[in-house]
This record gives C-alpha cells, sequence and structure tokens, in this order.
C-alpha cells in the first residue's frame, strides 16, 4: 500500500514558539500509533506518540481516525537548542502487526530571530 502524506507547516518556524503540524495521510488511523521525532545532526531530539503509544494527545491528537487527520503539537522553549536546519520522521505502528512504516521525513528549516532570544 502507498500511503500519501499531506502536511501543513507554517510560514515561518521560531524555535522559541509553540510548534503544531497538521498531517493527513490517506489511512484510516483507527489500527494505527503515531510516532514523531524532531532531530538535528547533534544529537537534539524530540519524540511524540499517540496516546495508545506511550504519549498524549498533548502530544499527538487525532483528529479523525477515519479521515486520517492528526495534529504534532511540540511545545514551546523545547526547541531552543535545535539547529536551525532540523529534520521530522513521522511513523506509523500497526496496532495488530506492530509492523512501522515512515510516511514522511523532510527537512524542518527554522528561522533565526534574534528578537525572539531570550
Amino acid at each position: 500500500m502507498i500511503i500519501e502524506t499531506n502536511i501543513t507547516l507554517p510560514s515561518k518556524l521560531f524555535r522559541k514558539n509553540n510548534l503544531d503540524i497538521d498531517c493527513q495521510v490517506n489511512v484510516n488511523l483507527t489500527n494505527y500509533k503515531i510516532h514523531a521525532e524532531l532531530f538535528d545532526q547533534y544529537g537534539m531530539s524530540i519524540k511524540l506518540n499517540t496516546v495508545d503509544n506511550g504519549g498524549s494527545t498533548s502530544e499527538i491528537s487525532i483528529t479523525s481516525a477515519s479521515a486520517g487527520t492528526f495534529a504534532l503539537h511540540f511545545l514551546k522553549d523545547t526547541m531552543n537548542l535545535f539547529h536551525l536546519v532540523s529534520y521530522l520522521e513521522i511513523t506509523l505502528i500497526g496496532t495488530s502487526s506492530g509492523k512501522e512504516q515512515t510516511v514522511w521525513f523532510d527537512v524542518i528549516k527554522f528561522e533565526d530571530n534574534v528578537y525572539l532570544r531570550g
């Protein structure tokens, strides 16, 4: 099965702000757990999971399982030390099979705003 993914990112990403990323896949998410990781080349990492995968709705909230929509929530100030060029990977995990499939992997580019430095 080919899983198509649609990601909605804000037009500018700042490391000191909350980061909410809306996602949609062409799969019914009822039988899937979701794992996401934001990381950079220097070892910084934030891992998010759905409730059924050891996380919470404040990490990954499923908006509509049947429509395949969910949102990733990265909290304010958790990305302060990330490199301006980082990476985001989103993985679906089958609840019955345990099989993992990366459905999205790409570069995330943060803006460097001197006014947000604290």
